[in-house]
Parts: C-alpha cells; sequence; structure tokens
C-alpha cells in the first residue's frame, strides 16, 4: 500500500509539474505570490511577498496583453517611476516570472556598468530566490548568471558592444537608462537589439527616473517616443496619490513604435509621504528634487546657491566670536590659473564655540594685467599680489595647512613648500571636490558659513552655478558664463572641507 501511495504521489506531482509549464499564470497574481522582499517578513498577511500597488497590477497586465495573433502587443516597454516606487524591484520580478515560465529563454540586465546592473536589478533578483524557499530550490545562481528549472537564465553583463554583438534575447532590461551618455554605452544599446525571430514574444524594459535634458540623450529619444508622440492609455481612469486627489495615470502608448511608456510623477505608494519629501527638498539641489521625486526632465546645471541664502549668512561685528589669531587654527585655500583668469585666496576657520560652522577671515581675487594678460604672483608693496598676500597670512595668522589646486598652482605651492613656509596640500579637483562642493552648499543653506559680505566672495556666489554629477548625484560649482569668474567659491569650498575634515578646533 505504502509503495502504491508513494507510486501515486509521485505520478500526482509529476502531473501537476507538467500542467504548471502548460498553463502560464496571470504574471501579477504569481508575482504577489512568489517575489519575496525583506520588507514583508514580518507582515502577518503578506510573509514576505510583494504587494503590489493598483496602478502597478494595471500596468503589469497591459504590458503582458496580447494581440490576435497571440503576439505580445508591446516591444518597448519604459517604466519610468519617481524614486522608491520599487521600479527595478518590479523589473525583477518580471525577469525571475519570465525566466520561470519559459523554456531556455535568454534574460540580459544591463547598467551604466556592470556593478550597477548586479547590485539593483540582479541583486534583487537573487534575494527574492533565496528569500522563497520553493525558488531556491529550483534556482540556481552562478555568479553573474541565475538558471531556472526550465533552462531559461538571467545574466547580468557589463558594457561591450562588441562582445554582445549579435545576442538572441527573449528580455533585455536596462536599469537607470538616463545615465546612458557615453558612446560605448549607446553602442551597447544599439547591439542590444531584440532578435526578429523572437519580435512578439521578447521585448525591452527600460527602467529609470528623468535624467538631464542635454545629455540623457538615450532616455529622452524613449521619452519623445513614448510620451511625445503617443497617447494616455486610460485618460478617464483615476489612480489613489499620496495625500492628494486621485489623477490619470501617466501611462502612454505608442503602436506604432510598438511602445508602453509609463511615466507617472506623483507620489502613489502609501510610505511617500509629505514628511519624507519635505526633509528631501532640505538636502537636494531644487532640480535633482524634481528629477528623482517628480520624474521631471532637468538641466544638469542650475545656480549653485539662492543668493538669499548666501546673505542670510551674513553677520555683523557684534555677532562675530573673538577668535586669537596667533593660536586659532586658520586653513588657506587658493585656486588660480596662470593667465586670463582670476587668481583666489581664502582663509577660514571654525567658529570657537560652534565647531560645525565655518568662519570666513579673509577673501580676496587677483584679476590678469591687462596688458599680459596674466597674474602678477609677486606683486608689489603697493599692489601686492598673490604670493606676497599668502606669505603675509601666514605670519600673521595661525595657518595649519594651505590646500590649492594643483593644476596651476603645483609649481608655486611647491617653491614654497621647500621654503618650509607652511604645509601645503593638493586638493584632489574630482571626488573630492564633489564632496567639498556639496558640503559648502550644506553649510550655507544651514547658515553654518560666516562672511562680513566681502564683496569678491559674493561675485563669485552669484556667478556660480551647480552641475549634478551623473555617479552619485552630488555636485561641482560651475561657472554660469565662460566669461564669469568662480575661483572665491572654489576656495572656500576646499577651504571649509579641509576645516571640517581635520576636525579642527
Amino acid at each position: 500500500m505504502n509503495l502504491q501511495f508513494d507510486l501515486i504521489s509521485k505520478l500526482s506531482e509529476g502531473l501537476k509539474e507538467a500542467a504548471d509549464k502548460l498553463i502560464v499564470p496571470d504574471p501579477v497574481k504569481w508575482i504577489e505570490k512568489e517575489f519575496y522582499i525583506p520588507e514583508t517578513r514580518n507582515d502577518p498577511k503578506l510573509h514576505g511577498r510583494i504587494q503590489l500597488m493598483q496602478y502597478q497590477r494595471d500596468v503589469l497586465r497591459e504590458i503582458f496583453s496580447k494581440d490576435e495573433n497571440g503576439d505580445f502587443k508591446y516591444s518597448i516597454i519604459v517604466w519610468s517611476d519617481i524614486k522608491k516606487s520599487a521600479k527595478s524591484t518590479i523589473a525583477a520580478a518580471v525577469n525571475v516570472y519570465r525566466a520561470y515560465h519559459m523554456e531556455f529563454g535568454e534574460f540580459y540586465v544591463v547598467a551604466n556598468d556592470l556593478k550597477q546592473a548586479d547590485s539593483r536589478v540582479a541583486h534583487y533578483i537573487r534575494r527574492a530566490i533565496q528569500l522563497n524557499p520553493k525558488l531556491r530550490d529550483k534556482f540556481k545562481i552562478n555568479g553573474y548568471r541565475i538558471t531556472s528549472p526550465s533552462g531559461s537564465f538571467i545574466e547580468a553583463i557589463p558594457i561591450d558592444p562588441s562582445g554582445e554583438a549579435g545576442g538572441n534575447a527573449d528580455g533585455i532590461t536596462w536599469s537607470e537608462l538616463w545615465g546612458s551618455n557615453e558612446i560605448a554605452k549607446q553602442n551597447m544599446w544599439t547591439e542590444q537589439t531584440l532578435p526578429p525571430a523572437k519580435y512578439g514574444r521578447a521585448f525591452r524594459w527600460i527602467e529609470s527616473y528623468a535624467g538631464f535634458s542635454e545629455e540623457s540623450d538615450l532616455l529622452y529619444s524613449l521619452y519623445d517616443l513614448g510620451v511625445k508622440q503617443g497617447h494616455l492609455l486610460w485618460p478617464d481612469k483615476l489612480y489613489p496619490v499620496t495625500e492628494g486627489e486621485p489623477t490619470p495615470l501617466e501611462l502612454y502608448v505608442n503602436e506604432t513604435a510598438g511602445m508602453l511608456c509609463l511615466w507617472n510623477n506623483v507620489p502613489r505608494c502609501p510610505w511617500q509621504t509629505k514628511k519624507y519629501y519635505a526633509a528631501e527638498e532640505q538636502i537636494l539641489p531644487p532640480n535633482q528634487f524634481q528629477r528623482i521625486h517628480r520624474n521631471q526632465w532637468v538641466t544638469s546645471s542650475e545656480t549653485f546657491v539662492p543668493m538669499a541664502w548666501v546673505y542670510a549668512c551674513l553677520r555683523t561685528n557684534e555677532e562675530w566670536p573673538v577668535i586669537d589669531t596667533t593660536r586659532h587654527p586658520m586653513i588657506v585655500a587658493m585656486d588660480a590659473a596662470t593667465s586670463n583668469d582670476n587668481f583666489a585666496i581664502w582663509m577660514g576657520c571654525r567658529h570657537p564655540t560652534k565647531p560645525d560652522e565655518i568662519l570666513t577671515i579673509y577673501a580676496k581675487k587677483w584679476t590678469p594685467s591687462k596688458h599680459t594678460g596674466k597674474i602678477e604672483f609677486v606683486g608689489t608693496e603697493d599692489k601686492p599680489g598673490p604670493e606676497m598676500a599668502l606669505r603675509d597670512l601666514i605670519k600673521r595668522f595661525n595657518v595649519i595647512q594651505v590646500a590649492f589646486d594643483p593644476y596651476q598652482l603645483f609649481d608655486m605651492s611647491s617653491r614654497l613648500k621647500q621654503e618650509g613656509l607652511a604645509w601645503f596640500r593638493s586638493f584632489n579637483q574630482g571626488t573630492d571636490r564633489l564632496v567639498a562642493d556639496s558640503q559648502l552648499r550644506d553649510l550655507i543653506r544651514d547658515r553654518r558659513f560666516w562672511h562680513r559680505g566681502e564683496a569678491d566672495l559674493m561675485e563669485h556666489f552669484s556667478n556660480a552655478n551647480a552641475k549634478i554629477d551623473d555617479q552619485d548625484s552630488k555636485i561641482r560649482i560651475v561657472k554660469r558664463a565662460d566669461r564669469l569668474k568662480i575661483d572665491l567659491a572654489v576656495a572656500a569650498s576646499m577651504g571649509s572641507h579641509e576645516l571640517l575634515r581635520l576636525n579642527l578646533g
């Protein structure tokens, strides 16, 4: 009897697995049943399963809808949503769903580099498989490749246009396409096209929020094709908005291009609260807030800081603390070019009783000679140049470091360092500058950057724009126009950074 029972049981299991292969379940129901996330592990109803918003369910079902021939209606899917709307997680869930139910399919995940591809969508895929006991036993994870029991695989791949030419993909997921600006990435997009033999059974999936209108060419071309040249699919259907009135979903269709484009720009998830966005507005440049939290196209440059912020940092002599200039640690920062630009020296220190606040002690610019087009570094007693001014500052104050831009000031700084005049430190103009410029903006916003309204400093702050770095969303001080000078703003950035980095009191 036991043997018969075992045989019947195994036969039933085999029939069930065969039936599962023949019947492909509704994608939304399967994803909400089988795709696990850590955020809901302690939820007594979900037990680790994902729960989609209604607009996400409806869009997913539209994505998987088919025409009269049984082919997918859409070969290009753009899922563009505001930050923290689970767009990468949903892309991961779709890859797992398709790989599980398709025999010998090929699914690739691409981003701006291999690390990004593997750490976002591919990471969520591996995590969901490991959290689900049923899938954990059936999928095999080997490096960047994940193989399903049906023989399909999902793989995170690097930006390598020549290596990926001639692929036979059933699905290609592009993560954060807004950052794909370089030629290699654009060529990769070209090579990762869908094979004609799989048209109607495969699609490209792009998940990203908006980019920079003058830089994110690939994503903007898709936005133009899907949104500007498409039409709203459900103009009369309203969906809930967090702490607001329901609105139509910005879901567009371009039938000629075989494209479905979600371009949502309002918060629709319960965790996207007014309190959260109020905090984000305080720490992000306005254009970055609009880009990632409202999915709006922006330019990569904007005013570095509103001048109202700068003037709010102006302190009267009565407010200024008493400082022993012979003992209190000072840092000097220099920024310059050899010709046709300004030479700037900024000196500052920490507030003696509020160590997270920076005081401007000295700020001056030098302009090139009208005759030679160059800065007179030494100058005269009547009209001292920057080198003479620097020597005087070091003599009169407790200068413990001179930070400088090595591009133009290396020779001068090396010569003065050999004299033993002070500790000269070359300031990296790459990552360190991004950190410093972003930090200076925060100091000014929070009224932690003190000044007395020095005219040269005010001028250079008013000339400064902020350019957003593609990779980590930090800002860099840049000129609002080529003819405008910003050297003192840059010097203040470097000096403030060093004061805080060295924890000087």
